[in-house]
C-alpha cells in the first residue's frame, strides 16, 4: 500500500494527473485516493493547478547569441598527441609492475622440498619388535615450541 508522503511526493513530481505517473505507482494511487479521497483531492487538485500554469508559459527557444556563447565556453577535447602519451605512460606503468612481480618472483625461487614429516622403522627380522617412529619438525614449529614453554 503507498504511503500518503509518497502520494504527494507523485504528485509534486508527476503534476495532478495519476495517468501521468510512473504506470508501477497508479494503481497503488489510485486505490489510497479512493480510500483517502478527503486528504488526497486537495493535493491532486493543486498539482493540476501548477499543471496548467506551468502549459500556459510561452516556450522560449534560446537565440543565436546564447547558442554561440555556450559552443564558444565547451571545453576542447585534448588533442590526440596527448591522449596517445597518456596512454602510453599507462602502458609502461603496468608493463614496469608486472615485470618487477616475474623479477621478484623469479628470485625467489622455489621452496625447497620438505623431507617426509613422519618415518617409520620397524625391523623385518623382529616382527613382534616396538615399531619407532620419528618425527622431523621444521625449524619454525621447533621455534614456536619454544616460545611457547618461555611463556
Amino acid at each position: 500500500m503507498m504511503s500518503l508522503e509518497r502520494f504527494e511526493d507523485l504528485a509534486e513530481t508527476y503534476g495532478g494527473e495519476i495517468a501521468r505517473w510512473p504506470e508501477a505507482e497508479r494503481e497503488a494511487a489510485r486505490a489510497l485516493l479512493a480510500v483517502e479521497a478527503v486528504r488526497l483531492t486537495p493535493v491532486l487538485v493543486a498539482a493540476a493547478h501548477l499543471d496548467r500554469l506551468l502549459d500556459r508559459a510561452p516556450a522560449q527557444a534560446p537565440d543565436s547569441a546564447l547558442l554561440g556563447r555556450l559552443i564558444s565556453a565547451a571545453p576542447t577535447a585534448a588533442p590526440s598527441s596527448r591522449r596517445w602519451i597518456a596512454g602510453l605512460s599507462a602502458a609502461l606503468g603496468l608493463s614496469a609492475a608486472a615485470f618487477a612481480g616475474v623479477v621478484v618472483g623469479v628470485s625467489m625461487g622455489r621452496p625447497a622440498a620438505a623431507p617426509p614429516a613422519v618415518v617409520t622403522v620397524a625391523s623385518a627380522a623382529e616382527p613382534a619388535a616396538v615399531v619407532t617412529t620419528a618425527v622431523d619438525t621444521s625449524t619454525a614449529l621447533q621455534d614456536a615450541i619454544s616460545e611457547h614453554s618461555d611463556l
